[in-house]
């Protein structure tokens, strides 16, 4: 070969391994535009709910990978309960919460990342439903020194993920995604204490009031009556003057844990004021609303309550029900729709109570206008 066509096929192979370094570089830049985009939408969810569902489904769909799974050290349920009260989301594939570290330390002895083949074992832990993952990033998720979670992403090409190269970008959504987990938990719980009443675990009056403005909303929107019911437990105070307080506490307590189990997800629960609840049912007409509500009379009265030693008390409750309809979102403004709403159960409730308790009273709305 003479020394020309030599010096010519240097400069082809040459300009080949440009080209190549030149098509990586781009793809890396593409890639590292991708996690910058996604991290930027990882700090834009705001809810816990929102970021989880963008983890385990927008993400893995973004980056062309098999399956994505995400465990979570969840020792007192608060993620479960923080979920539970969702709206928008209620499965989660590929999520675990987990009461005990154990599996994570299993995982990440050295918290450290791990990118490589998938052996039997990370299979049946990581990807237990998708067989078919060859490579994958196993990303320890740490707060302040502690393991809080996994994130594991795995693909179906076994070049994907290889322990011989580095993958910072991985290691730094790993940290982008515990902080956003943390805070979304930190903050969500916040709000929630705020609206919760610590006792019964249901609504506080505030919160209330913020659910009866947005179900207002909702039957003006939709045309769809609505129930406001106060419900109020009959001869309390002797209960804590005989029991004492801590049986009454928790008379409270299980009276709202009863209006759970016999109401729908979307009615709203709340405890208004010492013995008395407040229940909103969305979509109920009047017919609907008094067979619910005596229904729930019923239940009341013929449930064995006890105190917190175990003694048997008998527990009725007196119901005071009205409805909000179309018509009169459009007769005023909404803050005087809610006292009228309230008030109105209220005389009904006032009703049952003066005439014998332990009774379901229904009273048309009547519109409290304001005084000139």
């Amino acid at each position: 070969m003479s020394l020309d066509s030599s010096i010519a096929e240097e400069n082809r192979e040459l300009r080949q391994r440009v080209s190549i370094l030149h098509h990586k570089a781009e793809q890396n830049e593409q890639l590292l535009k991708a996690f910058f985009e996604a991290e930027l939408e990882l700090l834009s969810c705001t809810t816990l709910a929102e970021l989880l569902n963008y983890l385990l489904h927008l993400f893995r769909h973004k980056f062309l990978l098999c399956s994505i799974s995400l465990m979570l050290f969840d020792p007192e349920d608060t993620v479960q309960e923080l979920l539970d009260g969702s709206e928008r989301f209620n499965h989660f594939e590929g999520l675990t919460l987990l009461r005990t570290p154990h599996k994570l330390h299993q995982l990440f002895p050295e918290v450290t990342p791990y990118c490589g083949e998938v052996n039997p074992s990370l299979l049946e832990v990581c990807f237990p439903s998708q067989p078919s993952i060859e490579s994958c990033a196993l990303l320890p998720l740490v707060r302040e020194g502690c393991l809080i979670g996994s994130l594991c992403l795995g693909s179906s090409d076994p070049q994907r993920y290889n322990r011989l190269l580095r993958y910072d970008y991985v290691s730094h959504l790993a940290s982008v995604v515990a902080v956003c987990i943390e805070n979304a938990i930190s903050r969500e719980t916040l709000q929630r204490l705020s609206s919760i009443d610590s006792l019964t675990r249901s609504l506080n009056r505030r919160a209330f009031s913020q659910q009866l403005l947005r179900e207002i909303k909702r039957c003006s929107r939709t045309a769809e009556p609505m129930a406001c019911v106060l419900l109020d437990i009959d001869h309390f105070k002797p209960v804590n003057d005989t029991h004492g307080h801590l049986s009454g506490d928790k008379i409270l307590r299980d009276m709202a844990q009863l209006l759970k189990e016999n109401l729908r997800e979307t009615d709203s629960i709340a405890r208004y004021g010492g013995e008395e609840f407040a229940v909103l049912l969305p979509g109920c007409p009047q017919a609907e609303a008094i067979k619910v509500t005596e229904n729930l009379r019923k239940v009341i009265e013929d449930t064995p309550f006890t105190g917190h030693l175990g003694t048997a008390i008998q527990i009725t409750a007196s119901i005071g029900v009205t409805i909000c309809e179309k018509h009169h979102t459009e007769l005023g403004d909404v803050s005087m729709l809610t006292e009228s709403l309230i008030q109105t159960a209220d005389q009904a409730l006032y009703v049952g109570k003066r005439n014998g308790r332990n009774q379901v009273r229904f009273q048309a709305l009547a519109l409290i206008y304001p005084s000139s």
